[in-house]
């Protein structure tokens, strides 16, 4: 591991400690904050994501906007004609907005949004859409005046944004996960597959490594997935930190 990718770890483990012991949404947002500023982020924002019929209002719950954007935002009801909604309802895996954005055709009120946005210097951004077993939506995203994120700060910012999601909807709901690994059955086998996904391997360098098929592993991922109530290999790494089952 080279020096960016091991500060970048350092960083990630940082504030997995820091929310592992929050009590409140106030100390998530606290270190979520200096967390996003390390990654060269000047705001950020954690909501759920409304059905067509329905505002966003009730569903913000972090948010570190600039003020007067957020207030507009609620005012003009621009959830639904934000074009890092849409697209985050579309897809699993974080993006960039200016790469995400780059061959998109925007309509009127959809320009209107991301223009008004560059107004209080969000001219680009992360966002880490979050999709639930049972069908949740929700998303993370972060505005700067400019986005440069290697692929490992890209990584280890996805998984952040999982934990804090989960943590917070915890301390929301008040309900308390277990931390005994044994009551969700994780063995030593999955214990060691997770941990390759978290050093970045894939399902076939991990059954290289292991000896074993690529497709065993990656039904073994799945099971995984389903033990811990997720649907990709970033909800399982970062609920897996969060369960302690990797450390």
């Amino acid at each position: 591991m080279n020096s960016e990718a091991l500060a970048t770890a350092n960083i990630m483990f940082d504030f997995m400690s820091e929310a592992a012991v929050a009590k409140s949404r106030e100390d998530i947002l606290t270190s979520l904050d200096r967390t996003a500023r390390h990654f060269g982020f000047s705001c950020f924002a954690m909501s759920g994501i409304p059905l067509p019929t329905e505002r966003i209002d009730p569903y913000f719950m972090l948010n570190a906007w600039p003020y007067e954007w957020f207030e507009r935002y609620l005012a003009s009801n621009y959830v639904h004609s934000d074009p890092i909604i849409h697209l985050s309802k579309m897809q699993d895996s974080a993006f960039v907005w200016s790469e995400a954005l780059r061959d998109q055709e925007l309509g009127r009120h959809a320009r209107r949004v991301m223009n008004e946005a560059r107004e209080f210097k969000m001219n680009d951004g992360y966002s880490v859409p979050l999709h639930t077993a049972n069908g949740f939506q929700a998303i993370i995203t972060f505005g700067a005046e400019q986005v440069d994120l290697s692929r490992a700060a890209r990584g280890a910012l996805h998984i952040i944004s999982i934990y804090a999601h989960n943590t917070i909807r915890s301390l929301l709901t008040q309900k308390v996960k277990s931390q005994d690994r044994s009551l969700l059955r994780i063995t030593a086998r999955e214990r060691e597959i997770i941990q390759w996904c978290a050093a970045g391997k894939t399902a076939l360098e991990i059954g290289e490594i292991l000896g074993r098929s690529q497709r065993t592993i990656q039904n073994e991922i799945l099971n995984v997935q389903r033990k811990l109530n997720v649907v990709n290999a970033a909800q399982m790494i970062a609920e897996s930190f969060r369960y302690g089952i990797l450390r």
